[in-house]
């Protein structure tokens, strides 16, 4: 990301911690950030939509981290599970200035913003699934959703005491302690058996859109245009991307879509950004089950 973006995405989550989004105006960000009016219009149209970034920023880090613990082959299943929390866990504790921003309540007061925390609560816990599968095989699978569910929950107890009492947790010291709580847990299944309660395909249904709020599908393809400006170099390439996207967004939104539109759309899509696989997971988890069905 460019320095002087990254400048006014740090100096507005300092401003809207401290003070409140409201408040804070555009002048006030840019003077902290220490750049032009004319830097903060040369990438934000308005205060909205650098909001709309900071939160970018904030998942964006974390999904990327993520993605390097995937790609590190001397990791085994369990160390990935357990630096994975920790990663999450440091973004969470360490992260005061955008803390402040979440307890004053932004997250739900904008659609957009919201939006986006429920797609990235969703990731997180299909990213927990995953990795539980990986770790413990796939005589777990079934009940991959519910200890991801579970073990999601136990993290957001701890963040909730630090937040709001100021409680000093230990990401390194948690991180281990919930690992090894999930495999009590586990040990527990397997030992009674029960019948799971959450489906195993919930975090794909839900990031897709497929029977839920169609909302959904606009943050995710929203995010996909943020990676598609933001990781493809060449100017050609990122305009046909986009303008792919748009078909496809433009027909899944119709009553009666043309499907082969959408097909060809989303294979050129697939195509082109076949040399990023983040790009080209994310995709196929936005659009392959709207496809499909």
């Amino acid at each position: 990301m460019n320095d002087k973006k990254t400048q006014l995405i740090l100096a507005a989550m300092k401003l809207f911690g401290e003070r409140d989004y409201h408040t804070a105006s555009v002048q006030d960000i840019v003077s902290l950030a220490g750049v032009s009016k004319g830097a903060f219009y040369q990438y934000f149209q308005s205060k909205e939509e650098l909001l709309l970034s900071i939160f970018k920023h904030y998942f964006d880090r974390i999904g990327q981290g993520l993605r390097e613990l995937l790609s590190d082959s001397s990791l085994d299943p369990r160390e990935v599970l357990i630096r994975g929390i920790r990663l999450q866990c440091q973004s969470i504790l360490e992260n005061q200035d955008f803390l402040c921003m979440m307890v004053k309540g932004i997250a739900f007061t904008e659609k957009s913003i919201s939006e986006l925390m429920a797609q990235g609560s969703v990731e997180h816990l299909q990213w927990l699934q995953e990795r539980i599968v990986a770790l413990y095989g796939p005589e777990l699978e079934a009940h991959s959703m519910d200890c991801a569910a579970m073990l999601a929950g136990y993290m957001k107890e701890y963040f909730f005491l630090n937040i709001f009492f100021q409680y000093p947790i230990d990401s390194a010291k948690l991180s281990e302690y919930l690992a090894a709580r999930l495999d009590d847990l586990v040990s527990g299944i397997r030992r009674s058996r029960p019948a799971p309660l959450l489906e195993t395909s919930l975090g794909r249904v839900l990031l897709t859109g497929k029977g839920g709020d169609p909302g959904v599908l606009a943050a995710n393809t929203e995010r996909i245009r943020s990676v598609i400006r933001t990781q493809i170099g060449d100017e050609r390439t990122v305009s046909a991307m986009l303008q792919s996207l748009d078909t496809i967004e433009e027909e899944l939104n119709k009553e009666h879509g043309n499907e082969i539109i959408v097909r060809g759309m989303y294979s050129y899509l697939l195509s082109l950004a076949k040399e990023n696989q983040p790009l080209v997971d994310l995709l196929k988890t936005t659009f392959a089950s709207r496809i499909e069905a």
